[in-house]
């Protein structure tokens, strides 16, 4: 770990994050790809599988990216940031590799996530997967709150991360509304707390925490309107 921050002094942090958005993007691709193929050959089996009590009651190949991503991805690269966090971490921070890991893998996931499944995602979702690209590198162009931020997006995934689970019939159907409304007011009040206590020191600070309080909101609506089907089923 002490390497990984060394090694980023070496490294423009923008480059960084262009490298690793294009991995990620290429790597979840590539994966998705290779199991929609798999799945078409094998009607009828796991992967094909769709939860009719679940939350958008697709095939449970569609899961699998996103939910390696959210469940060990994204937490490793997190901790690998807190446990290399330097003085002030949450309202300053540094642009070390973690960060910038972090970031670019969350711009080339949803990047890729808009190209493969153009064809089904709805305007909603598109929008969603722009507005979060927007939140990141708002986030990341920022000399400050580097910290609060990192961690705001780590939980508002763990919540999107119990709803996958959820299809996967490996949650019970409430817990995944539940957990994202939650995880979304936790992660707002990050927000609330920032701006009140050490407001952000520029204008992309400024950006990020109102991009984040809209999307937390639009989550927060979503969480209910998700948790309103579980009780009517």
């Amino acid at each position: 770990l002490k390497l990984a921050r060394g090694m980023a002094n070496l490294v423009n942090p923008w480059l960084t994050v262009l490298v690793v958005a294009v991995l990620s993007g290429l790597l979840t691709y590539i994966a998705n790809v290779t199991l929609r193929d798999y799945a078409a050959k094998a009607p009828g089996g796991p992967l094909t599988a769709r939860n009719k009590n679940g939350i958008l009651k697709v095939e449970a190949w569609n899961y699998l990216v996103s939910v390696c991503s959210q469940s060990f991805v994204l937490p490793t690269i997190w901790v690998a940031a807190f446990l290399n966090r330097p003085a002030n971490w949450w309202f300053q921070g540094e642009h070390d590799l973690a960060c910038a890991c972090f970031s670019g893998w969350v711009i080339g996931y949803y990047i890729q996530d808009c190209k493969f499944n153009w064809a089904d995602n709805s305007p909603l979702i598109v929008l969603h997967h722009l507005g979060s690209i927007l939140l990141v590198l708002c986030a990341f162009g920022s000399s400050g709150w580097l910290g609060l931020s990192i961690t705001m997006g780590f939980t508002y995934e763990v919540g999107s991360l119990l709803c996958g689970l959820v299809d996967l019939n490996m949650a019970p159907r409430s817990s995944g509304p539940i957990a994202m409304l939650v995880t979304t007011i936790l992660g707002m009040s990050f927000v609330i707390h920032g701006m009140v206590v050490s407001p952000p020191p520029d204008a992309a600070g400024w950006a990020a925490g109102v991009v984040a309080g809209f999307g937390g909101l639009a989550r927060i609506q979503q969480s209910c309107a998700y948790l309103a089907e579980a009780k009517s089923e």
